[in-house]
């Protein structure tokens, strides 16, 4: 039975602006975002989303309120990056009676031994699927999506190796690593699709992906969509990662984005789908995507 009542945590970022866009653009839901007390979207939310509920909560998110939050519920969908907070989100929801729980995946296999071992990030979110799994007796039915890369986020971001603002690329390795990429409105379309049958993804991983593309392929259809030259570096993934480990123990919180940039950019980490996995793209209706016109409409929101 589809879920009707959603609420979304996280709506403020890249990823949840995507997902609240496309939840409300289904006229079976009901959409509620649950805000925190200090967070700017409290105003940007109500003026761009008139349909929406905003839910708010103090900023340390106790779980009381939480609970109170999530009575009604029929799903929450978590959009945060904040995975160490998730068992608190589940231990509430499973409480205020909530159906289904969709964690905060929305990258690669996270339950790859490999990729968890690179990074906390990506360990953390197998280990909250894991806990999802073990709360099965409960009654709450999970799913996970993970959709690999987006290639206008990280051309907005800096991520892959791409340097838009000096037409540079800096290939990991030789370049040629396969990763799994989706556009965001698939991957919202995604979301919106498996909660409306959740008996197709219920308990489980799925894998969605537009494409699959190296670095290689992809700094050369950047060429021919624009016909600028950019420049290629190299950069040794095992020394920048051992470098990138090292300042993650030391303190530095921004050297865990190499660690992921390096999960995805050389497709060692389950990064790519394709090679191992069942895509549900076909199981969810959702659109072909052409790999030069995703990469224009990447560029074009560059100069804009």
């Amino acid at each position: 039975m589809a879920l009707q009542n959603i609420i979304l945590v996280g709506a403020g970022g890249s990823l949840g602006v995507a997902l609240i866009k496309g939840l409300t653009s289904e006229p079976s839901f009901n959409v509620t975002c649950l805000v925190r007390e200090s967070s700017s979207t409290l105003k940007t939310i109500p003026k761009d989303y008139p349909s929406v509920t905003i839910r708010k909560i103090s900023d340390s998110c106790p779980k009381d309120e939480l609970i109170e939050a999530f009575k009604g519920q029929d799903a929450v969908v978590n959009a945060t990056t904040a995975v160490e907070e998730q068992y608190r989100f589940i231990d509430a929801a499973i409480e205020a009676g909530v159906r289904h729980y969709v964690p905060s995946e929305f990258g690669l296999d996270n339950s790859r031994a490999e990729a968890r071992a690179m990074c906390a990030l990506f360990d953390g979110k197998g280990k909250v699927a894991k806990y999802l799994e073990s709360k099965k007796f409960t009654g709450l039915t999970w799913h996970a999506i993970a959709c690999g890369m987006w290639i206008d986020w990280a051309f907005k971001n800096s991520f892959l190796g791409l340097d838009y603002a000096n037409r540079t690329i800096s290939f990991y390795d030789d370049g040629r690593g396969k990763f799994s990429t989706s556009t965001l409105a698939n991957t919202a379309l995604a979301l919106n699709r498996s909660l409306l049958a959740p008996e197709k993804a219920k308990n489980r991983r799925i894998f969605i992906s537009d494409f699959a593309l190296s670095q290689e392929e992809l700094v050369q259809i950047i060429e021919r969509v624009s016909g600028d030259k950019w420049t290629v570096k190299t950069v040794d993934s095992k020394a920048r990662y051992t470098e990138a480990s090292k300042k993650v123990a030391e303190g530095d919180p921004y050297a865990v984005y190499t660690q992921i940039e390096i999960g995805f950019a050389t497709g060692k980490y389950g990064g790519h789908f394709e090679e191992k996995e069942e895509l549900f793209n076909d199981v969810l209706g959702l659109p072909k995507q052409d790999k030069e016109e995703v990469v224009r409409a990447a560029l074009k929101s560059m100069e804009s």
